[in-house]
C-alpha cells in the first residue's frame, strides 16, 4: 500500500444502491470453505521467505521472485494454470536512446515520389522533424505497406482531442495485419492506440497529429515499455500524404531504427478460473511486494494469501462463475505501481471493455483495523463519468452490506486517492474507465474514539484502540504473521469471498455490471 498521508477524518460519500444483492445461499458454501488457517499457512510461507532474505520482499529482490515463484507453484497445484507476466517500468536502471538517428523512407507509392494532389511526398532521411520515434520503441528495419485506421478525419474537426481513430480495436482492417498502421491523434492516449495495433497484428504504428491549430507537428509519444511497440509519431502534413496517397494505391516505406534499451525486468502473475464467461472478466488484484524495511505480511500479504485462498477454494469446491475471474498478483506497487500499470497497458480496448470491475485488495487485517472502503472521488474526480460513478457506487455498497449486515462493522468511506494497484485500470485519463473498488484495513492513519465506538458492537466484540495507527508495524520491520488481526484474517477474508462471487455472477441475485462497449 503506497501512502504518504494519514487519512484521519473522512465524509461520508452518497453511494447510490446496488442493482441487486448476492443472496447467502449463493456465496455461503465459499465463504465457510475459506477459512483463517489456510490464509494463515500463505502467510507465514511469505513470512519465511522475507526473512530468509534481509527480512523483505522488495520489488526485484530475491525475496520477491521467490514470493512469485511459491504462489506460481501453490496455483498450479491447485489446478490453475496461472501466467508469469514480465513488464518493465521506466524508473533506473530502465533506459531508452536513440544510438543513431531513425530513418523514414518512401519505397513505393502511387506516383513513386508525388501525390496525386501534386505534393511531393516528404522523405524522412532528409526531414527528420517530420517524424519522431515514440519512447521505449523497439530497435526495427521495417519495409511494410501503409494501411490507414478507420475513422482518420481530413479535415480534422474544429475541437481538439476528438478524433478517436484507433481507439477500437473494430477500427482496424484485416490489412493490418504484417504492415504498418496509420492512425491520427486525439479521443484516447496513444498507448491505447499503440496496444490496439500490436493487437491487430502491425508491424509498426504511425501517429499522424490531429491537425487543429497547435496540433500540427510530429511528437514524441510514449510507447510501451516492454514488449514495445515500433512506432512512430508524424506531423499532421505528412500523415495527411500518406493517407491520400494511400487512397489511390500502395504506400510502402522503410522504416529503421537502432535504439539503446535497458530494461530490469520483473514479474506479475495472472490465473484465471476455467469456467466464466471470457468475454466478461472480473479482475481480483492484490500486490505481491513489499518495501524494504519488512516482510510485508499485512501489506500486502494478506491481499496475497486471501486471494489464494479464495482462488483455492473456489477450484476445491468446483464453483463455475458465470463470468470468468481473472486473480492478478502484481509486483512494483510499493515503487509506483509499476506491475499493475504494466498489466492492464497490455490490454486492448475491446479487453478493457469486457473488464467487468477491479477489485483491489491491499492491506486487508491490520491489528487495529479502521474499515475503509473506496469511494468515488467527488473532490478529485467531479468530472467521472456518471456511468463509471455509478457503477463503483455499486461495488462499494455490495461489500459494505455485508459488513454492515453480517459483521455489524460501519465502515469508513475511502474516497479514492490512486495509490494502489486499481489506479491505471480505473482512471479515465488513460482511457480505461473499469470500475473499481477496493476494501483497505488501514496504515499509518490514527484511529478515533467515533471509530473505535462505530464498531465497539460488531462481531469483533471490541472496536480497536483510539489514538493508535491502524497498522503500527506499516512500513516496518515488524509487519510479520504477528502483525495480524486474527478476526480480520477469519471475517474480512469472508467479505471478499461473497463480494468476488456477488460480481462474478453466482446465483440469481448476483449483482449484474454493466455492460461497456468497445469505443
Amino acid at each position: 500500500m503506497r501512502k504518504t498521508v494519514a487519512v484521519l477524518a473522512l465524509g461520508l460519500l452518497s453511494v447510490a444502491p446496488a442493482q441487486a444483492v448476492a443472496a447467502d445461499p449463493d456465496t455461503t458454501a465459499l465463504r465457510n470453505a475459506v477459512t483463517r488457517a489456510e490464509v494463515l499457512r500463505y502467510e507465514q510461507r511469505l513470512n519465511a521467505i522475507g526473512l530468509s532474505n534481509e527480512n523483505n520482499r522488495l520489488t526485484a529482490s530475491q525475496g520477491n521472485f521467490e514470493s512469485v515463484n511459491y504462489v506460481i507453484g501453490e496455483l498450479r497445484k491447485i489446478g490453475y494454470n496461472p501466467t508469469l507476466v514480465p513488464y518493465a517500468n521506466t524508473s533506473s536502471p530502465n533506459a531508452w536512446s536513440e544510438r543513431t538517428p531513425s530513418t523514414l523512407e518512401v519505397v513505393t507509392s502511387p506516383n513513386q515520389t508525388t501525390l496525386p494532389n501534386g505534393k511531393t511526398f516528404v522523405n524522412g532521411t532528409a526531414a527528420t522533424s517530420d517524424f519522431a520515434q515514440m519512447t521505449w520503441s523497439q530497435s526495427a528495419d521495417i519495409t511494410a505497406q501503409v494501411i490507414p485506421a478507420a475513422r482518420i478525419q481530413i479535415p480534422p474537426p474544429a475541437t481538439a482531442d476528438t478524433v478517436r481513430s484507433g481507439c477500437s480495436m473494430s477500427d482496424f482492417p484485416a490489412a493490418v495485419k504484417d504492415n504498418l498502421v496509420l492512425v491520427q491523434r486525439g479521443g484516447c492516449t496513444e498507448l491505447v492506440k499503440a496496444i490496439n495495433a500490436r493487437a491487430n497484428g502491425a508491424k509498426g504504428l504511425i501517429i499522424m497529429n490531429e491537425g487543429q491549430t497547435g496540433r500540427t507537428a510530429s511528437a514524441r509519444y510514449v510507447s510501451q515499455t516492454y514488449p514495445g511497440t515500433v512506432g512512430l509519431g508524424v506531423t499532421y502534413a505528412l500523415g495527411q500524404q500518406l493517407y491520400e496517397a494511400a487512397q489511390t494505391g500502395p504506400v510502402t516505406l522503410r522504416f529503421k531504427s537502432d535504439n539503446n534499451l535497458t530494461l530490469r525486468i520483473d514479474y506479475d502473475i495472472s490465473a484465471e478460473t476455467p469456467g466464466g464467461d471470457p468475454t466478461r472478466v472480473l479482475q481480483v488484484g492484490a500486490h505481491i511486494d513489499g518495501v524494504a524495511a519488512g516482510p510485508g505480511i499485512n501489506d500486502d500479504g494478506t491481499g496475497t494469501a486471501m486471494n489464494l485462498t479464495i482462488a483455492s477454494q473456489i477450484m476445491k469446491l468446483g464453483i463455475t462463475p458465470k463470468y470468468k475471474i481473472r486473480f492478478g498478483w502484481f509486483s512494483g506497487e510499493e515503487q509506483g505501481l509499476f506491475g499493475s500499470t504494466f498489466f492492464v497497458n497490455q490490454l486492448n480496448s475491446l479487453q478493457t471493455t469486457q473488464t467487468l470491475a477491479m477489485l483491489d485488495y491491499d492491506m486487508i487485517a491490520s491489528t487495529n483495523w479502521i474499515p475503509f472502503m473506496y469511494v468515488p472521488n467527488d473532490v478529485t474526480e467531479p468530472t467521472l463519468p456518471a456511468a463509471q460513478r455509478a457503477a463503483e457506487a455499486t461495488l462499494s455498497k455490495t461489500h459494505i452490506d455485508y459488513l454492515n449486515s453480517k459483521l455489524n462493522v460501519k465502515q469508513v468511506d475511502y474516497p479514492f486517492d490512486n495509490r494502489s494497484d486499481y489506479a491505471q485500470w480505473r482512471r479515465p485519463s488513460a482511457t480505461r474507465g473499469v470500475p473499481a473498488t477496493g476494501f483497505y484495513t488501514g496504515a499509518e492513519g490514527i484511529k478515533t474514539a467515533a471509530q473505535v465506538a462505530d464498531n465497539a458492537a460488531s462481531t469483533a466484540g471490541t472496536g480497536g484502540q483510539a489514538g493508535i495507527q491502524a497498522d503500527p508495524c506499516y512500513h516496518e520491520w515488524c509487519d510479520t504473521v504477528f502483525n495480524l488481526s486474527q478476526y480480520g484474517l477469519d471475517e474480512f477474508t469472508d467479505v471478499l469471498a461473497h463480494s468476488i462471487l456477488s460480481f462474478a455472477g453466482v446465483g440469481a441475485d448476483a449483482v449484474e455490471m454493466p455492460i461497456r462497449t468497445d469505443n
